[in-house]
């Protein structure tokens, strides 16, 4: 199109006998024209181009800020929800923190009270040993005067047993008290007038000769049993001890203290045993209140 335009001018020009220069001048200046409109015209297209360019980028910047923005959203609600839960906790966390509170401080006051119960326990259990080391004492004392005679005095399981001789107490096969033993028994009786606290059990034992039946007596069985009342009734005679306290029992040769049937041996079961424990009431109570 350009280029009849210029062929056109030309034409009209030397149609009109324009003169030779003057028509080389409106040449070179349509030419340059033309120049500058093909420059202009592929500037425009260039510019065409950055445009379509510029519009695809557009756009994609629209498509990615929508994107965002959903995302935008979407991290705005999870923080929100994460905020609600975090409040949830803290506040779930704080019931949880005061519920293990108020358990850990009832755990503390069962600790506190049960440790008052052992120490008292312990100070119970302390005393009764003091007493049973003084009931010790005291009977060793009542009863000195029959050391090395078949009488021993010993601390066992926490109770105090006064043992004695067949050859102190009775003759053999007799459960009549001999003058020796029956005074130990007084001196013994009076000990424990002394001290109403203390319960008594009288053991016999034999050794395993099979005894004789006579008209009275069965068997061995029989002689320990009628021994450990003949004790009994004789520590009764002092009327400051009550009869509840005391026990008899007639244990026969069931618990020998020795082995063997060497005479020694058969000596050594022979004996009569009063043992004297603590009353335990107010001890078991107290142990029976721990479990």
């Amino acid at each position: 199109m350009r280029k009849i335009i210029t062929v056109v001018a030309i034409g009209l020009l030397a149609a009109s006998c324009v003169a030779p220069k003057k028509y080389n001048s409106m040449k070179a200046e349509a030419l340059r024209l033309d120049n500058q409109l093909t420059a202009a015209n592929a500037r425009a297209d260039e510019l065409s181009a950055k445009a379509d360019r510029l519009q695809q980028e557009k756009n994609a910047l629209i498509k990615d800020t929508a994107r965002l923005y959903g995302d935008y959203t979407y991290v705005q609600e999870k923080l929100a929800e994460l905020q609600r839960q975090y409040q949830q906790l803290l506040a779930d966390g704080s019931a949880e923190a005061a519920r293990m509170l108020r358990q850990l401080e009832q755990s503390q006051g069962e600790l506190d009270a049960r440790s008052r119960k052992v120490a008292e326990l312990e100070q119970m259990l302390k005393a009764r040993e003091d007493a049973i080391n003084a009931l010790r004492a005291k009977v060793s004392d009542a009863l000195l005067g029959f050391e090395g005679k078949g009488l021993s005095v010993s601390v066992r399981d926490g109770k105090v047993y006064v043992s004695m001789d067949d050859k102190l107490l009775f003759r053999s096969g007799s459960f009549e008290l001999a003058p020796d033993g029956a005074r130990a028994v007084k001196d013994l009786s009076g000990v424990l007038a002394q001290n109403p606290d203390i319960n008594v059990m009288v053991e016999g034992h034999t050794d395993d000769v099979p005894y004789k039946p006579n008209g009275q007596l069965r068997d061995n069985l029989d002689l320990s049993a009628k021994r450990a009342t003949t004790v009994v009734r004789l520590l009764l005679a002092n009327k400051q001890i009550s009869p509840e306290r005391i026990i008899a029992a007639g244990r026969g040769e069931s618990l020998p203290v020795a082995t063997g049937k060497s005479a020694e041996a058969r000596a050594k079961n022979r004996r009569t045993e009063i043992i004297l424990t603590p009353k335990l009431d107010e001890l078991m109570q107290l142990m029976e209140s721990q479990n």
